[in-house]
């Protein structure tokens, strides 16, 4: 019989008696719900006012036990009380008990990362926390510990969360097993045994006192149907967390080793942009921007692009060959020393910027549809001052992302900080410059100053960005300028100096903001001090106007590392279309509408791996609907057990219901105790076991086996980053050696790849050539065959026309 007992406090002894069936304690109703271990249990009870706890009731301070006979079942703290009057007058107070497992929910743990931690360390940990963040009565003890002895280890990470989340969530998902609680009354402690539920010993056999459901003894009746609480139509996955990239800091200094200026000297992301603007500065010659957008097509007419161009027309004896179709003898006349190889393209430009008709024919190219060089060579060698090797002692220099303005003129919330106009903004704080379209008329955005791309990336707020870091120390961002990642014209690791264009602008500006290390602009903005006064913003006009600030200098640092915080987790959209998110069939669709949910792949390392984890859990979403589960209510006879939840019991055939004997696993268990506490309603996992199948299931050591081998393997992944680091370091050690070949490999693959379009465009014709010659073949070989069909004609007709006059002659 079912007792319920109540108590003052957690540690008070003083019983009251809240329900028993010998006494009338005015209970009307009382749902006691037992749930497996990844859920707490509770109680439901309402009373009237003649119970004793109708007066005696406080939130997390009131207990309340539960017995079954003398066995105790629950334990519990009051939740929340709700008060109501019913139509007859009377008052009736309905509480709801949590079971004291949520003592685990009022401690917070702290962040925590162990790459090689056993089952039986993390527990140890979470619960020292626990217990120093609560009082004594909420204090929960390890009583036993099936992994005691384990030597499986994982990587694990806790964030802030609190225990029971830790437990279940960290703990139970990496290690397995269960947790049971259990409380010692004569003590007063909480317990709890971590169980190996793979273990034979903890597998629940059959025995001769266990109740088989049946009709006509202890089932009273049983539905079935589907959970649609947990479908999702609308899939956002997120794969593991992106770590921070270590990137290696390259040299920004406005001149190159050599002493000569910095500049393109080919292709910059398929284009010769820079390069002409470059050789334009080399030679003298002011270039507008519609000067070099005449010039890029003078060359896509001229060569198509290509340094090994060959015009097959002969002119003058000669074939106009390279990048802007010189003919051999006019290149020579005006090439400039050093730099007098018809098929580099640089050099073609820099001879071509010699002409002084160029710029003319360029200007009107779209008129004439041709160039012709004339006037005698403006330079024999590059007029251009080099500056000394001594300025490699100097940084980088500053300058205007929009050189042809200038300073331009700003408004007041486009200024840094707090000015008047920038009210709109949180704090008034406004934490970069904003260089307007208006005032600031141009689309080339150049690069403030020199560093190494850190990022090319996307973020809610700020779309596209690129973020640089220099030698001395910088974090520069250029924000809001970019529609999409096609108008940026840098990549991550690249690097690069003052003047470099960092993109194309389509927006109506472009916003700079400027940090220095250890106060970068990525923990700025992903910690939300975007508007925060207080952290270490720049004035980006001040850096620009004065070259920096007093004191800077180069650091030593080989690599640029932002923290140890990940940065986020990967999304499917480089592989999605640029969707972050992936729809459910048709089907589905129809029978739930649009729900979005996010689900971690902590496993996903790629965007590729995550997309097709995420297909496959929409399948078995999809297969998983289509499962039974069970709702059962059952008799508790006297003659068997009681039924427990998380064990299997025997079911007889039910008709259409189950049409073969299974063993149905209780996750759930509802007792109605005053009403009906011989009436069970049991709630049963997805999981059926067929009978053939139970025995199996209790041999686990394969699959123990199996697991184990799977942690060794996950255990070897966790020293993959120690061993990147060590490539990065032995890296560094042959780095040096390795850039004198640099320079000469790539022209080599510009060859190759100049080569390999040529042969593909040889091939290609020669492809169409062979067809024509086969058809021409073939229609001769036809016109072969019907003159010999006309031949053994004629011959036929001759030999009978012989053959006649051999006849007449005789006669």
């Amino acid at each position: 019989m079912y007792r319920i007992i109540g108590y003052n406090g957690p540690r008070t002894k003083n019983q009251n008696v809240i329900y028993d069936v010998h006494e009338n304690k005015y209970v009307d109703e009382a749902k006691l719900t037992l749930k497996d271990s990844t859920q707490i249990d509770d109680l439901e009870i309402t009373v009237n006012k003649k119970n004793w706890l109708f007066t005696h009731n406080h939130p997390f301070k009131t207990h309340v036990e539960v017995y079954d006979d003398n066995n105790l079942i629950f334990r519990g703290r009051l939740l929340k009380p709700t008060k109501e009057m019913k139509s007859s007058g009377v008052f009736s107070h309905t509480y709801t008990f949590e079971s004291i497992e949520a003592y685990l929910v009022d401690s917070a743990q702290r962040f925590y990362y162990n790459y090689n931690a056993t089952a039986t360390e993390v527990l140890k940990h979470i619960l020292e926390l626990h217990n120093k963040d609560v009082s004594v009565s909420h204090q929960v003890f390890l009583r036993h510990n099936d992994f005691e002895k384990s030597k499986v280890k994982h990587s694990v990470k806790i964030d802030y969360t609190d225990t029971w989340s830790a437990l279940n969530s960290v703990l139970i998902k990496k290690f397995g097993g269960q947790l049971n609680f259990y409380y010692d009354k004569e003590k007063g402690k909480n317990y709890l045994d971590y169980i190996d539920n793979q273990s034979e010993k903890y597998v629940n056999s059959i025995t001769h006192n266990s109740p088989v459901l049946q009709i006509g003894s202890n089932l009273k009746s049983i539905n079935f149907g589907m959970d649609p609480s947990n479908v999702v139509t609308r899939l956002v996955p997120l794969g593991a967390e992106i770590k921070p990239k270590k990137v290696r800091i390259g040299s920004d200094y406005t001149v190159d080793d050599d002493g000569s200026v910095t500049g393109a000297t080919k292709k910059v992301h398929g284009s010769w942009r820079d390069a002409i603007k470059h050789a334009a500065r080399l030679m003298n010659v002011s270039v507008s921007a519609s000067d070099v957008s005449a010039i890029l097509r003078l060359i896509q007419h001229e060569s198509g692009g290509h340094t090994h161009a060959v015009n097959p027309t002969l002119v003058l004896g000669q074939h106009a060959t390279g990048l802007v179709q010189f003919l051999p003898s006019t290149f020579n006349n005006y090439a400039v020393a050093g730099h007098k190889n018809i098929r580099n393209g640089f050099d073609s430009l820099l001879a071509a910027f010699n002409a002084p008709s160029f710029l003319s024919d360029a200007r009107n190219w779209d008129k004439t549809k041709s160039w012709s060089p004339q006037g005698a060579p403006r330079y024999k060698k590059i007029p251009y001052k080099y500056k000394s090797k001594a300025h490699l002692k100097t940084l980088n220099k500053w300058g205007w992302p929009f050189p042809s303005v200038g300073e331009g003129h700003f408004t007041g919330d486009q200024l840094f900080g707090i000015h008047r106009g920038g009210e709109f903004r949180k704090n008034n704080f406004h934490d970069g410059l904003d260089f307007g379209s208006v005032d600031h008329p141009g689309s080339e955005i150049h690069a403030i100053h020199g560093g190494t791309v850190i990022e090319v990336s996307y973020a809610n707020g700020i779309g596209w960005y690129v973020l640089t870091h220099s030698s001395d120390g910088y974090d520069i961002v250029y924000q809001e300028a970019f529609s999409s990642k096609s108008k940026i014209s840098v990549k991550e690791g690249q690097h690069i100096k003052t003047g470099h264009v960092i993109g194309y602008r389509d927006t109506q500006h472009v916003h700079i903001g400027v940090c220095k290390k250890p106060y970068s602009w990525s923990t700025g903005f992903n910690k939300s001090h975007s508007f925060d006064p207080h952290w270490h913003w720049l004035d980006p006009l001040k850096l620009i106007k004065h070259g920096g600030q007093k004191g800077d200098k180069a650091s030593t640092a080989k690599y640029y590392k932002e923290s140890t915080t990940p940065h986020g987790r990967i999304t499917i959209k480089s592989v999605n279309k640029d969707k972050d998110y992936i729809l459910a069939d048709k089907d589905m669709i129809e029978k739930f509408g649009y729900i979005a949910k996010p689900v971690i792949f902590d496993s996903a390392k790629t965007p590729a791996d995550l997309l097709k984890k995420a297909n496959e859990y929409l399948k078995k979403q999809k297969k998983d609907f289509n499962k039974e589960s069970y709702k059962i209510s059952a008799l508790e006879l006297p003659r068997y057990d009681k039924f427990k939840v998380g064990h299997r019991y025997p079911t007889q055939t039910f008709g259409l219901v189950l049409k073969q004997e299974k063993y149905l696993l209780i996750t759930q268990k509802e007792i109605d105790i005053p009403n009906s506490p011989y009436n069970s309603s049991l709630q049963i996992g997805d999981k059926a076991t067929g009978i053939a199948d139970y025995q199996v299931e209790t041999n686990n050591q394969i699959k123990k086996q199996i697991v184990n081998l799977q942690n060794d393997v996950i255990g070897l992944t966790e020293v993959v980053p120690d061993l990147q680091t060590n490539t990065d370091d032995l890296e560094d050690k042959v780095y040096g050696d390795r850039n004198y070949s640099e320079a000469g490999i790539g022209h080599a693959k510009a060859d190759v790849k100049f080569l390999r379009r040529d042969f593909n465009k040889f091939k290609k014709e020669t492809k169409k050539h062979f067809k024509k010659v086969d058809k021409i073949q073939k229609n001769h070989e036809t016109r072969i065959k019907n003159l010999e069909s006309e031949i053994a004609s004629l011959s036929a007709s001759i030999s009978a026309l012989q053959s006649a006059n051999s006849k007449g002659g005789k006669k």
